[in-house]
């Protein structure tokens, strides 16, 4: 596809929820037409989409850079180059928003990650926007613990002007559970760095007075519900048990002692959960009048889903949920809505270990509403996992939940994860060292450390489960 070059394609709407979460095989009468439009290829994780007053549209791009999109073209030269940047598999630039009063202070806030004292951290920095140049860093918060997975990190500001930012475990998931750290939260600023006299844990001496809420794994997507204020969350699961939270503040949300749909007192379960795995990343609510069939549905980029998620709801209440354009583009990483009411996604097949990394690496598209009635296709039914029944337990359900997504099923790994089949363990096969292998992690390798998070007890039966399986 070239720049000029589009595609008509229309999706039946189909009904996929009922108030018990039952799917029906029925469709509405209304159909989505899209055309869609290449503006931008041959990228390399475009990560975050914003767009300026003028219409404008700035991207992030994994690597380390700020790219600018104007008038049907896309600049060649980045606008900004995060020269301190550490882009290894999952890290790198990532997150990026603008003030809500842009007009008046010019302020772009920019989250990436960079290396310090054999570690990988993560920082928000405010920049100003001056022409078509990014200046004057300045800091916000950093030395937020990162990790090669599960770095978050997306930023938004909410209906109060402050900025809100997502954070990952850091392969660390017990930290979630710990307020005098940043692994695993939702934190909250002001635009200048300061940290709100309302914020949950302000009057908190051992606390991160920053956080908003905790015990969560790896939340990509921050978004605002218009009419309510609400803050929506997408959140990555252990091998499946993905979540959409809805964000209160001061809330606890699990992770690791309980995930999918497990429930814990004084602790809230998922608003949604979807297993297997959608990959949810951004995720937005659709207020604009060029769709008008999505009028205040929430929309989420799915990566290992490889596709958009609908989610209709009235009064907080799930309605219908479908899946559009599955596997047509391949991973998608960001949504947004742009200025004209259209959508603007983003692709992330050039994000290993997930995907093979070949060109033509990532794109930016455009989706407008279309009126033609020819070549259409009836969008993928969702259905809810909410009544799922597991059929296995114990240690393979440990495994299932916080090995599989790296190792496989079967032990059987995958080209950018070996394979332990034959107990081919680079860290040695004797049952200490495997236990050793899954309380401390290898972090460097993007296994996380689950001491703490998971009882001795149940290491040793993991371990265990795994030296058996490891010979089969």
């Amino acid at each position: 596809m070239d720049k000029n070059s589009t595609i008509i394609l229309a999706f039946v709407v189909v009904l996929a929820f009922a108030s018990s979460f039952t799917a029906k095989n029925t469709t509405d009468e209304k159909s989505i037409f899209f055309k869609i439009d290449t503006l931008a290829t041959n990228l390399t994780v475009p990560w975050q989409i914003i767009f300026l007053p003028d219409r404008s549209m700035l991207f992030t791009e994994r690597p380390g850079y700020v790219r600018l999109y104007r008038n049907g073209k896309l600049n060649q030269r980045p606008i900004l180059k995060v020269n301190d940047i550490k882009a290894e598999t999952k890290t790198g630039v990532l997150g990026m928003a603008m003030h809500p009063l842009f007009n008046k202070n010019h302020f772009i806030y920019l989250a990436h990650n960079y290396g310090k004292d054999h570690r990988l951290w993560l920082r928000v920095v405010r920049y100003e926007f001056k022409k078509d140049s990014l200046i004057n860093p300045s800091i916000l918060i950093e030395q937020i613990p990162a990790a090669r997975n599960h770095t978050g990190c997306r930023l938004t500001f909410g209906p109060d002007q402050k900025l809100y930012i997502s954070t990952g475990d850091a392969d660390q998931p017990v930290l979630a559970q710990d307020l005098k750290t940043y692994n695993g939260k939702i934190l909250r600023i002001n635009d200048d760095g300061t940290i709100p006299a309302d914020n949950p844990f302000i009057k908190n001496d051992t606390a991160r007075k920053e956080i908003w809420s905790y015990g969560h794994r790896n939340a990509q997507g921050l978004a605002f519900e218009r009419e309510a204020k609400q803050l929506y969350a997408t959140e990555h699961g252990p091998t499946g048990g993905d979540e959409i939270n809805i964000i209160q503040k001061g809330a606890n949300y699990g992770w690791p002692l309980i995930h999918h749909q497990e429930t814990s007192a004084g602790m809230i379960s998922p608003f949604l959960a979807y297993t297997p795995s959608i990959g949810p990343s951004e995720a937005t609510f659709y207020h604009a009048n060029a769709f008008p069939q999505l009028k205040n549905n929430l929309l989420v980029a799915c990566l290992r889903g490889e596709s958009l998620l609908r989610i209709e709801m009235d009064k907080g209440q799930v309605i219908k949920q479908e899946v559009l354009f599955k596997k047509q583009f391949g991973r998608i990483r960001s949504i947004v809505v742009g200025p004209d009411g259209y959508l603007y996604i983003s692709t992330s097949n050039f994000d290993l270990p997930e995907s093979k990394g070949e060109r033509p690496y990532d794109m930016i598209l455009r989706l407008r509403p279309s009126s033609t009635t020819q070549n259409h296709q009836v969008a993928q039914t969702l259905f809810s996992n909410n009544k799922t029944v597991e059929t296995i337990s114990g240690p393979a359900m440990m495994y299932k939940q916080l090995c599989a997504s790296c190792h496989e099923d079967k032990l059987q790994g995958k080209e950018t994860v070996y394979s332990l089949i034959g107990r081919k363990f680079k860290h040695g096969a004797d049952k200490q060292s495997v236990i050793n292998n899954i309380s401390n992690g290898i972090i460097d390798k993007g296994m996380p450390a689950w001491n703490g998070a998971i009882s001795k007890k149940d290491i040793e039966k993991l371990a265990d489960y795994i030296l058996k399986e490891s010979i089969k």
